[in-house]
């Protein structure tokens, strides 16, 4: 009998620190989870997809999703090319036009006489162009601070 009751109350304390940890985590989930849904939804994604080359030079397609919870009336941003030896081989700017709210869409920019494998990084330098259709937001806010990039090439793609 008193074997039992070790084993009892041995298994009882397991369980009890089992649920303290599992009702820590539940309750460190719950705090975070909003937070990390309104940082994925007040963002503007800017998706380096694929980077061909053609006959007059590099095209690049992006795929970009306004998540910024507004409509955007004309977006454009300066862009930095670096060459594979980290130096600077062109600045140019991309329009990406008109982005509706809560749309994904996919716009594409030749580089004439660019060379795909020579590129090796693309930084993106700031706003061109920042027309909101609620013109009373900050565009700053919305066009650069919300801006989230990524690659899927082998070039390197940040802000």
């Amino acid at each position: 009998m008193r074997i039992f009751l070790q084993k009892t109350l041995g298994w009882g304390r397991q369980l009890g620190q089992r649920t303290n940890l599992g009702l820590a985590a539940g309750l460190l989930y719950a705090l975070a989870t909003p937070h990390m849904v309104k940082a994925a939804e007040n963002t503007l994604e800017l998706e380096l997809n694929r980077a061909a080359q053609t006959d007059s030079g590099c095209m690049l397609t992006f795929v970009a999703a306004n998540k910024t919870g507004q409509a955007l009336k004309g977006v454009a941003y300066e862009f930095v090319l670096f060459d594979a030896d980290g130096l600077v081989d062109l600045m140019t700017a991309f329009d990406f036009g008109a982005m509706p709210e809560q749309k994904t869409v996919v716009r594409q920019f030749e580089l004439a006489g660019a060379q795909c494998p020579a590129i090796s990084q693309i930084l993106v330098n700031g706003a061109a162009r920042c027309d909101l259709a609620k013109p009373a937001e900050a565009a700053d806010d919305t066009c650069v601070s919300s801006l989230a990039t990524k690659s899927r090439t082998d070039i390197a793609f940040i802000k």
